[in-house]
Formats: structure tokens, C-alpha cells, sequence
């Protein structure tokens, strides 16, 4: 198998021989050019990972190819090969996206390393590009949607935020689409046709984690065979999402700070500081100030971080924003399903503890099992859903005796039994509005909740 396809594009026949003769003994597959125009002819009708291409040639010039190529989409990696060199002509040739810029004479090994450099990183971006549009095919990319007011403040919010430069700090609990938020600023930002990295820190270990996002030498390790770039690399122009931010050992935040204050990594086992214009997002779903006190997460990296902060609302704050969601997966998943009346309001009746997340686990695994192609209340059935009436008015409440007058006579009864009897009977009145109920009881909602949970009230019409 063929370590890739080159193609390179020279007017010397002496030097076009040598390299075609070279890296096909080391395992790539080798075609040649003589100037310019022959090479943007065989680029337009056929596929190569990298083009060797000198700068000084007849007719046309290399400066003027490369212009075409990423003018063209041509999604060949460029490096530029002159023994001419000038500042100017490097400068022009990294601004119009060269990969890399190597003056004569250099070492076939020299090459070949950058060569490789440039596969893996043309690697990278065909990964990134099926992943992105994977997510999108399955609803976790494209745009936000909502239409609910803390949505609409949301994405006001969002596109204020874009345009900057400065780093964003995502706040939210699990399943709310944290990503999709970091996705959103990327896209409506300057950067919006530069990398998108996404790395979760909680998957890896301290070390694993520095080689991942810095990258490393050949030697650092053991396994370090060859050189490897960094995701923080590989996002250079872009914007780098570290999710669960919170979960990142202490040592490493030291590292981590040092990058985001001087835009600079070091890879593992290297010497050389590597300069990167990044923007950092970050998003946790933990309390980072709580974090902090603990003596857990840094104070100077969370103030760093949380320049610009963004708070995502739970689902069960935006349950008029269901039927959009609902029709949204359905559409990306491709389902030839549709949700009725009374299936939409079981939906808007579930407590959604997971979020989006959670809902659009729902609506696939009910497009799948639903034989019909209309899905009813009765193929939700496996949700546990209290009866929900918002209709109650308050003056229809009336007044309940006190919880030591409900006892049924004969009977005894715990202080906790009475608790849940009184509570059963509140809910019972307020026909399951737990709102009212809570008012009644002289407790706050969350409180009820808790209380529901631990006397196993599940229904109010016990």
C-alpha cells in the first residue's frame, strides 16, 4: 500500500527524476510536471495528497499555481520547494495557504517528514469534514433551534459574541448542546472556514491529554515513532472547543494557561516554542467557583477563561421550543414519521432530565419501534409521565384541613406517611399542578420535587 500520491512540479528534468526516483523507494506514488500549467491539468483531473512545487518556472510561476489551486478548491497540500528563496515570495506563499515552505538544499529525510506532515494533516481535515456532516446528517450540527425567548436571547447573544476574538466560557447542564452553541459562535465568526477541533478533556489522562492537544516528537516515548502535530496545531486560524474543562488535572491547567496567555505550545519532548492563532471554547457542566474554592480548578485559569460566559437554558425551560426540536431530528435522521397532538404534549409533559439529549433519544428509538407512520401518545407509553393540568385557577383551590385531620379514624400513622398522604391530597386538589401545590404547602417547587421523588410519588391519582 502506498504511503500517498505526489505529484511533483518542476522545469529541472534532473531534479524531477531524482525526487520521482527517491520517493517512490520510499513508498509513495510519484508523478511529474514541467511547469505550471501541465500540473493544474493533472490536479483537475485527478486526485494527489501532496504537490512538491517549485517556486521559479516558465510562463506561470509557483506563487501563481498555488493561487489557483486554493482558488480552485483543489484539495492537494502544497509545499513549496525553491532555492530562490526570498522573504516576500514565503510570506505571499503562507498567506495564499502553503503548507510548508522549504529552501534548497534539503535532505531527502527533511522532506519526507514534511511530506508526511502534510498527509496526516489533509488526513485531519477529510475526517473533520465527514464528522461535521455526519453531525449535522444526525442533528447535533447546523444551526440552533429554538424560538422560545430564552432562545432568541441566546442566539443575541451568540452573534454579539462571534466577531470577537476573545475566549468563550459555555455553562450548562448535560445534554443542553453545549457544542452546538460552540459550533454556532465558530460558524457566524471570522474563522468560520478555518478548522473546528472539539476534543472532550474528560476522556483522557494528563499525559494523553498534553499529547493530544500539543502534539509530540519523535522519541518522546516509547510509542513516539514519528513526529505528531497537536489538535491545538492542527485548529491553527480556527477555534479549539476543550468540552468538560473542568475535568482537566491540575498540572496540566498550569500548561494550558501559558498557551491560552501566549498563544504558544511546546510539543512533548520538544524544544521549540510553536506559535498559534487560536480561539479557545471552553464548556463544563460543573460548578467551576465551587471548583476553585476547593482548591480543584485554578482561580487564574477559570478568570482567564471566563471572559465572555454563556449559560445554555435546560430543556425544561424552553418546552414551547419541543415541537420544533422533535421536527428537527425527524428531519435530519430522515424518519417518514410525524408526531400528533397528543404525542407532542406527553412530550411537553416529560421531565427531561437529560435535555435535547435525552429527547432525541427518545424520538429515535420511538421512530424505530412506531409501525405506523403517524406516532401517538400510545408509542410514548414507556415514559413516565405525570398528568399535567394548567388549568386550575387559583380561587377553585379552596382550603385543606390541616395533615393530622386527613388520618383516616383507627389508623396509625408515621410523621412521614402523614407528609405523603398530605401531599397526595394537595396534589389531588390542584389536580397534579405543582405550582399550586407548592404554594399550598408553604415550600418552593424544588422542594415539593424532592419530596415526590422520595415518598415514590409518581402519580396523583394514587
Amino acid at each position: 500500500m502506498s504511503k500517498g500520491k505526489i505529484l511533483v512540479v518542476d522545469d529541472e528534468a534532473s531534479l524531477r527524476l531524482l525526487l520521482s526516483s527517491e520517493l517512490s523507494r520510499a513508498g509513495y506514488v510519484v508523478e511529474t510536471a514541467t511547469d505550471g500549467e501541465n500540473a493544474l491539468a493533472r490536479l483537475r483531473e485527478d486526485f494527489f495528497h501532496v504537490v512538491l512545487l517549485d517556486i521559479v518556472m516558465p510562463r506561470m510561476d509557483g506563487v501563481e499555481v498555488l493561487r489557483i489551486i486554493k482558488s480552485e478548491g483543489i484539495p492537494s497540500e502544497v509545499i513549496i520547494l525553491t532555492g530562490n528563496a526570498t522573504l516576500e515570495s514565503a510570506i505571499e506563499s503562507m498567506k495564499l495557504g502553503a503548507f510548508e515552505y522549504i529552501r534548497k538544499p534539503y535532505t531527502l529525510n527533511e522532506l519526507i517528514i514534511q511530506i508526511d506532515r502534510a498527509i496526516e494533516h489533509q488526513h485531519s481535515q477529510f475526517d473533520l469534514k465527514v464528522l461535521r456532516n455526519e453531525l449535522i446528517k444526525k442533528g447535533h450540527g447546523g444551526k440552533i433551534v429554538g424560538k422560545s425567548k430564552v432562545m432568541i436571547a441566546l442566539q443575541a447573544i451568540l452573534e454579539r459574541i462571534a466577531p470577537t476574538q476573545s475566549t468563550v466560557l459555555i455553562l450548562g447542564d448535560s445534554g443542553t448542546g453545549k457544542e452546538l452553541v460552540a459550533r454556532s459562535i465558530h460558524d457566524m465568526s471570522p474563522r468560520h472556514d478555518k478548522p473546528f477541533i472539539a476534543i472532550n478533556c474528560a476522556t483522557f489522562s494528563e499525559t494523553l491529554l498534553e499529547s493530544e492537544l500539543f502534539g509530540y516528537e519523535k522519541g518522546a516515548f516509547t510509542d513516539a515513532k514519528t513526529q505528531k502535530r497537536g489538535l491545538a496545531e492542527i485548529a491553527d486560524g480556527g477555534t479549539l472547543f476543550l468540552d468538560e474543562i473542568g475535568e482537566i488535572p491540575m498540572h496540566f491547567q498550569a500548561k494550558l494557561l501559558r498557551f491560552l496567555e501566549t498563544g504558544e505550545i511546546r510539543r512533548v519532548g520538544g524544544t521549540k516554542d510553536i506559535m498559534l492563532n487560536v480561539r479557545i471554547i471552553c464548556a463544563t457542566n460543573q460548578p467551576l467557583e465551587q471548583l476553585v474554592e476547593e482548591n480543584k480548578f485554578r482561580a487564574d485559569l477559570y478568570y482567564r477563561l471566563n471572559v465572555l460566559c454563556v449559560n445554555i437554558p435546560p430543556l425544561r425551560d424552553r418546552i414551547d421550543d419541543i415541537p420544533l426540536l422533535v421536527n428537527s431530528f425527524l428531519a435530519a435522521q430522515e424518519f417518514k414519521k410525524e408526531f400528533d397532538d397528543s404525542a407532542m404534549e406527553l412530550l411537553k409533559a416529560y421531565d427531561w432530565k437529560g435535555n435535547v439529549r435525552e429527547l432525541k433519544n427518545v424520538i429515535e428509538r420511538t421512530c424505530i419501534l412506531a409501525q405506523g407512520k403517524i406516532v401517538s401518545a400510545d408509542d410514548l407509553s414507556f415514559l413516565r409521565v405525570k398528568k399535567k393540568v394548567d388549568s386550575v385557577p387559583d380561587e377553585e383551590i379552596g382550603e385543606l384541613p390541616p395533615p393530622e385531620m386527613m388520618v383516616e379514624p383507627g389508623s396509625s400513622w408515621s410523621l412521614k406517611e402523614m407528609e405523603r398522604k398530605h401531599i397526595l391530597n394537595v396534589l389531588k386538589l390542584t389536580n397534579g399542578h405543582r405550582g399550586k401545590a407548592a404554594k399550598i404547602l408553604e415550600i418552593n417547587a424544588k422542594t415539593l420535587y424532592l419530596k415526590m421523588k422520595a415518598y415514590n410519588i409518581v402519580s396523583v391519582y394514587e
